[in-house]
C-alpha cells in the first residue's frame, strides 16, 4: 500500500505505508532527502549535515532536547536527570535544566553514546541519525502509552483522523504537550499546537497518518476485504467503528478509509480491549476485539468475517527457558496451560477442520503443490498442496498447538506456529514462506573466482549469474526450497535453503572455469552474429517501406497528371485576363505533408506542398512504425526577427494536438506552460522533437514553449517561426513535472538530460543554450554554452535536420 502525500511547496510523492515508507516521507518534509537511496548517496549526506536557521539538525532537524532524551546530548549546562531527581520544581536548578534546551546552540558536551562525541560527528554520519530516529519512535510511543493517549485513536479530531503514525508524527513536531491540548487533554491545556515555523500538528497528523509502524507496538489488526466470489474488493469505503471506555476517553468513534489495490485497509491500532466493526453498504462485520500485543488478521468477506488469525509475535512475552528434553509445542503448552484449563473447564474443546494454504513472504503467491509437515501432539506428518497452493481438510482438538515446517537438513524448518481455535472452523490461513537473502561463494584452490558466470538452478529455471570480485553472487530464495549450482545446461550440486546461513561455499576446479569462459565467448559470438542479421533484416525491412513508399508517391503523381483540372479553349475578357473552366474532378493529391520519422535521426516529408494537415509517423530500429497523430497546419506569417516581418507565410503545428502518445513501452507525455500562448511548432521542429521522445521509449516533459500562433517569438526573441524552443530540465523521480529544476539542485538528472540532448542533436538542432551543472561540478551538457538565465530550462537553437523530400 502507497500514501501520496503533497507538501508545502506543491510536491507530490508517494511512499510506502510502513516503517521505512514513514521514516522516509518525515525526513524528506523535514530536510529534503530522499531515503529511498542510499544514506550515502551525495543528497542524503548533504541534508544529514544541514542546520536551519533554529538549531535543528540532521536527517530529521533534532533538537537539543530529543537528542537528551535518547542519551546522546548531556545538555548545555551539564545537568541530568538524576541531579534533580530530588529539587523542587521552580528552584534554580530545576529552572536551570529547563533552560539549557531553549536555544540549540549545542554548546554542552555528548555522551559517546554510540562513539558520536561531537556534533561534527552525528551530523557527518546519516547511518546513527537513521538508528537514533527509530530509537526516537520507540521513546515517543513510550509517552503515548504512559500518558494513555491511544485511548484516543480512531477519534477525528479538527476533520483529522487520530492514529498511531499521525501522533508520532504530531510529537515530533511540538512534543507530548502540544498533542495533548490537540486532543484537549485538560492537563495539556496552554501548550503550543504549532513549531516556530507556525506549522500546526494537525497538518503532521493529517500527511503522516496511515503508516504501519512495525516496531510501535505489537498490536496491530490487518484487514482484507473480499466479495462473494473472493475477488479483492479495490477502492472500497467502508467505515471503521470503534467502541472504547478507559481511563482518560471513553466513547464511539467512526472514520472512513479505503482499501487498496489489493483489497487491504490501512492497519488499525487501537488501545486494548477496543471492539471494532467494519460497516458499508448497510452491512457490518461481526465485532473484532483489539488484543494486546497481537497482531490480528481478518479477511472479511462480504463484510461477514471469514477468516480471523491472531498470532503472538516472538519475544513479546517473557518464557522461562526450554528444557532440552522438551518441544516448542510443549513449552508454549506449560505458559499457556491456565487458558486451557479454562476451556475444559467450559466444555469448548473439540475437533475442527480448516485449511492452511502456503504462500511466498514477498509476493503472496499461493505455492502449488508445496510440501511441508505439521507437529500435532508431538506427532510429525508430512502434507503437500493442491494445485491453488491449498491443504484443505486439516482437522485438529480446540486448545492445542500446532507447529508449521518446512525440510531442511536433518530437521525440519519452522515457518508458524498456531493455537487452534473455534474461529478457524472451516477457514483458510495464509502462512508466509520466508525468503531468505544469502550468498553464494565459488572458490578454486581456496581462491575466490571472481568475474566468472555460473548458472543457479531454481524453480525450473536456469539463471545466469557473474561472480562480483569477492568471488560471491546474490541470492533470494524460499526457505526450504532445493537450488543447483553448476555450469550452463548442466547442474552439479544441489543443496536446500536453510534459516540463518548467509554464505553457501561451493569448490570448483579449473575445468570449471575454463568452461565458463569458452561458453561466455561463444555466447558472444553467436549474440554478435544475432544482432549482425537483425540489423540485416531491419535494413531489408526498411528498404522495402521506402521502395513501397516512393512506389505510393509515384502513383500520386501519375494519378495527378490524370485529374488535372481540365482548360477550355481560351479566349480573353475583363481586360485580356484568360478564362478557364475547371471540371468538377477530385483534387489532385492530399492534402496532407507526412513527416516520416527514423530513429537514425533521418526525416522524410511526403508531399512537402500539402497546407492542410501534417502526419508523424516514426519508425523504430526493428522498423516497427507509429502513428503519432494528424493535425491541421496553422497559416502564420514568416519573421526575420522579433517585429520584422520577412513576407510570405509559415505554417505551424499547434503542440496541443501531439501532447500524449503511448503505445507499449514507446512515446511521451509532453505539457507547455505558456503565459503568450507558445505552442506553436514547424513541421520539420515538431518531427526532431517527437523523434528524439520517442527514440528514448516512454518518459514526460514539460516546457515554455516554441513561437506564438502568428510565428512570432512572443517574450523571447528567438523563437521564431516555430523553430527554437525551451524545455524544463529533467529531474529524478518525475519532479520536474511538479516543480522547477535548476541546474544546482541535488536532484538534476544528468543522464536524462544528456540522452534528450543527444537524441535532440541527432534530429538536427546543433547548439543548446544551457548552464554549468553542480553535481557535475560545474560541467556542461553536450552540445550546449553557458547562457544567463538559462539555469532553469534549455534552449533548443541552430536547426539543421537531415530531411529527404519524398
Amino acid at each position: 500500500m502507497k500514501k501520496t502525500i503533497t507538501f508545502k511547496d506543491g510536491t507530490s510523492r508517494n511512499f510506502e505505508t510502513n516503517l521505512s515508507g514513514f521514516i522516509e516521507a518525515v525526513s524528506f518534509k523535514e530536510c529534503s532527502s530522499d531515503l529511498s537511496l542510499s544514506l550515502n548517496h551525495p543528497v542524503n549526506i548533504k541534508c544529514a549535515k544541514k542546520i536551519n536557521d533554529a538549531g535543528y539538525l540532521g536527517l530529521f532537524q533534532w533538537g537539543e532536547s530529543a537528542l537528551y532524551e535518547l542519551g546522546y546530548y548531556l545538555g548545555d549546562k551539564g545537568i541530568s536527570y538524576e541531579d534533580i531527581k530530588n529539587v523542587k520544581r521552580g528552584s534554580t536548578l530545576h529552572e536551570n535544566w529547563k533552560g539549557q534546551f531553549d536555544s540549540n546552540n549545542w554548546s554542552g558536551k555528548w555522551s559517546g553514546k554510540k562513539n558520536i562525541n561531537s556534533k561534527v560527528e552525528f551530523l557527518n554520519n546519516p547511518e546513527i541519525q537513521y538508528g537514533v530516529i527509530k530509537e526516537w519512535i520507540n521513546y515517543l510511543c513510550k509517552q503515548i502509552r504512559n500518558n494513555n493517549l491511544n485511548e484516543h485513536f480512531g477519534r477525528t479530531v479538527q476533520g483529522v483522523e487520530v492514529n498511531e503514525s499521525g501522533v508520532i508524527a504530531g510529537m515530533h513536531l511540538v512534543g507530548i504537550g502540544g498533542l495533548g491540548a490537540f486532543l484537549g487533554v485538560s492537563k495539556f491545556s496552554g501548550h503550543k499546537q504549532t513549531d516556530g515555523n507556525g506549522t500546526h500538528i494537525k497538518k503532521y497528523i493529517q500527511d503522516f497518518g496511515g503508516f504501519d509502524l512495525e516496531q510501535c507496538c505489537n498490536r496491530k489488526i490487518y484487514i482484507n476485504l473480499k466479495d462473494k466470489n473472493e475477488n479483492a474488493l479495490i477502492n472500497k469505503e467502508v467505515t471503521v467503528v470503534s467502541i472504547y471506555s478507559g481511563k482518560s476517553f471513553s466513547a464511539e468513534t467512526k472514520v472512513r478509509v479505503k482499501s487498496d489495490e489489493k483489497g487491504s485497509l490501512p492497519v488499525i491500532v487501537r488501545h486494548p480491549s477496543t471492539e471494532i466493526k467494519i460497516v458499508a453498504d448497510g452491512k457490518e462485520s461481526n465485532p473484532i476485539i483489539q488484543k494486546a500485543d497481537q497482531k490480528q488478521i481478518a479477511t472479511l468477506k462480504d463484510f461477514d468475517v471469514s477468516m480471523f488469525q491472531a498470532s503472538l509475535e516472538e519475544n513479546n512475552t517473557p518464557q522461562s527457558k526450554p528444557q532440552s528434553t522438551k518441544t516448542p509445542q510443549e513449552v508454549r503448552k506449560e505458559q499457556n496451560s491456565s487458558e486451557e484449563k479454562k476451556e475444559v473447564v467450559t466444555g469448548n474443546i473439540k475437533d475442527v477442520s480448516f485449511n492452511i494454504q502456503i504462500v511466498e513472504e514477498d509476493t503472496r503467491k499461493a505455492i502449488s503443490n508445496m510440501g511441508f509437515y505439521l507437529i500435532y501432539k508431538g506427532n510429525i506428518k508430512k502434507h503437500t498442496a493442491d494445485s491453488s497452493g491449498t491443504k484443505k481438510g486439516i482437522v485438529a482438538e480446540v486448545g492445542e498447538d500446532i507447529e508449521v515446517t518446512v525440510s531442511g537438513a536433518g530437521q525440519t524448518q519452522k515457518i508458524h506456529h498456531l493455537k487452534v481455535e473455534q474461529s478457524l472452523s472451516n477457514q483458510t490461513i495464509k502462512i508466509k514462506l520466508p525468503v531468505c537473502s544469502f550468498k553464494i561463494n565459488v572458490k578454486e584452490n581456496n581462491k575466490n573466482v571472481t568475474n566468472t558466470l555460473v548458472s543457479i538452478f531454481y524453480r525450473n529455471k536456469q539463471i545466469s549469474k557473474r561472480t562480483d570480485s569477492n568471488g560471491d553472487v546474490s541470492v533470494k530464495m524460499l526457505l526450504g526450497f532445493v537450488f543447483g549450482f553448476g555450469i550452463k545446461n548442466k547442474e552439479l550440486e544441489k543443496l536446500r535453503v536453510l534459516k540463518g546461513i548467509p554464505i553457501r561455499h561451493f569448490k570448483v576446479n579449473e575445468g570449471f572455469v575454463k568452461a565458463s569462459k569458452l561458453y561466455e565467448i561463444a555466447d558472444q559470438k553467436r549474440k554478435e552474429a544475432d544482432e549482425l542479421k537483425k540489423k540485416s533484416d531491419q535494413k531489408q525491412q526498411q528498404d522495402a517501406q521506402e521502395k513501397k513508399a516512393k512506389e505510393q508517391a509515384e502513383k500520386a503523381k501519375l494519378e495527378a497528371g490524370k485529374n488535372q483540372p481540365i482548360q477550355d479553349n481560351t479566349y480573353t475578357e475583363n481586360g485580356g485576363k484568360p478564362l478557364t473552366t475547371a471540371s468538377n474532378q477530385s483534387p489532385p493529391t492530399s492534402d496532407t505533408t507526412r513527416y516520416h520519422i527514423y530513429y537514425d535521426g533521418k526525416i522524410k516529408r511526403e508531399n512537402k506542398a500539402a497546407t492542410g494537415y501534417a502526419e508523424f509517423i516514426y519508425y523504430d530500429p526493428a522498423g516497427r512504425f507509429y502513428n503519432l497523430g494528424k493535425s491541421q497546419f496553422v497559416v502564420a506569417d514568416k519573421w526575420q526577427s522579433k517585429g520584422v516581418k520577412a513576407g510570405g507565410n509559415t505554417y505551424l503545428i499547434d503542440q496541443r494536438k501531439h501532447k500524449y502518445y503511448k503505445s507499449g513501452s514507446l512515446g511521451y507525455k509532453w505539457n507547455i506552460i505558456s503565459g503568450d500562448g507558445r505552442y506553436y511548432l514547424s513541421g520539420l521542429s515538431m518531427s526532431a522533437v517527437l523523434g528524439a521522445m520517442c527514440n528514448l521509449g516512454y518518459a514526460e516533459y514539460i516546457g515554455s514553449g516554441f513561437s506564438c500562433r502568428d510565428g512570432s517569438p512572443g517574450e523571447s526573441v528567438s523563437h521564431l517561426n516555430g523553430i527554437n524552443g525551451d524545455f524544463r530540465y529533467i529531474a529524478i523521480n518525475n519532479r520536474h513535472m511538479t516543480e522547477v529544476t535548476y541546474t544546482s539542485h541535488d536532484h538534476f538528472d544528468w543522464n536524462k538530460n544528456v540522452a534528450f540532448v543527444e537524441e535532440l542533436f541527432k534530429f538536427g538542432y546543433k547548439l543548446f543554450g544551457s548552464h554549468p551543472v553542480k553535481i557535475k561540478k560545474n560541467a556542461l551538457l553536450p552540445h550546449s554554452q553557458s547562457w544567463k538565465d538559462h539555469n532553469h530550462h534549455i534552449h533548443l537553437h541552430d536547426f539543421s535536420p537531415k530531411v529527404e523530400d519524398l
